[in-house]
């Protein structure tokens, strides 16, 4: 994945480590959003305090204005089309504030040309997104550590080494079952996967919940020694 120091300039985006300058197409601007916030509380009658239930945290809202050139507008409509294609989906775009932003394309904008034909023909186009914010991947090793990130759950790769067998071992908020010395278990909040030696193995599991980490310092649940992978998100 592309890193912050591997930016030409300040115009450059990458689509899923593609850089869009091979669309002919730079980053004229770009705003990020607040995450919208949904709180559920209870407020006795009558009453001057309330109660939080709960809450949810959804995407944020990012919008990007893209600069296209080319020669013709032929040229310049099939860069277009070409970017917006690698847009659909769930794209990874790496934005010229450094962080990533696993997004949802909801406008891909109107092409109003200008110039002159087989000469330079330009366009701005305005993209919408709805994202989630974070930093690449981190790998630690250790079941105690600090996480960084202000998303109150951020999905996690847990993997260990069994050292002796057994009939179960938590790994997380995961437990695997009939585990013989030497298995390499994997519970995956990332991908949802659970894996022994890296073949599926959910049946030999029982789990509530994929394992998450949370912001600051925490302690997750193993006899063995884990590695622990997640992307620090950020709201």
């Amino acid at each position: 994945m592309k890193e912050f120091k591997d930016f030409p300039n300040k115009y450059t985006a990458y689509i899923n480590d593609r850089d869009i300058r091979d669309f002919g197409a730079l980053v004229e601007s770009f705003k990020v959003g607040a995450s919208p916030v949904t709180n559920h509380i209870y407020q006795g009658r009558n009453r001057t305090g309330f109660t939080e239930l709960s809450y949810e945290i959804g995407m944020l809202p990012l919008t990007v204005s893209i600069f296209f050139s080319a020669p013709s507008r032929r040229e310049l409509s099939v860069n277009k089309s070409r970017l917006d294609a690698a847009l659909i989906g769930k794209p990874e775009l790496c934005m010229p504030d450094g962080f990533y932003y696993t997004a949802s394309l909801q406008s891909a904008g109107d092409l109003a040309m200008l110039g002159q034909e087989d000469n330079q023909m330009i366009a701005v186009c305005q993209y919408s997104f709805n994202a989630i914010r974070h930093d690449a991947l981190r790998t630690i090793t250790g079941n105690t550590f600090r996480a960084e990130g202000t998303a109150p759950r951020m999905d996690a790769r847990l993997v260990c080494t069994a050292s002796q067998a057994y009939s179960q071992i938590q790994v997380g908020s995961v437990v695997f079952k009939n585990v013989a010395a030497g298995d390499v278990l994997t519970a995956d909040g990332i991908t949802g996967r659970l894996l022994i030696n890296g073949e599926p193995a959910a049946q030999r599991t029982t789990f509530m919940k994929l394992p998450y980490v949370v912001p600051g310092l925490q302690t997750i649940d193993c006899p063995e020694t884990l590695t622990i992978s997640y992307a620090p998100t950020w709201v």
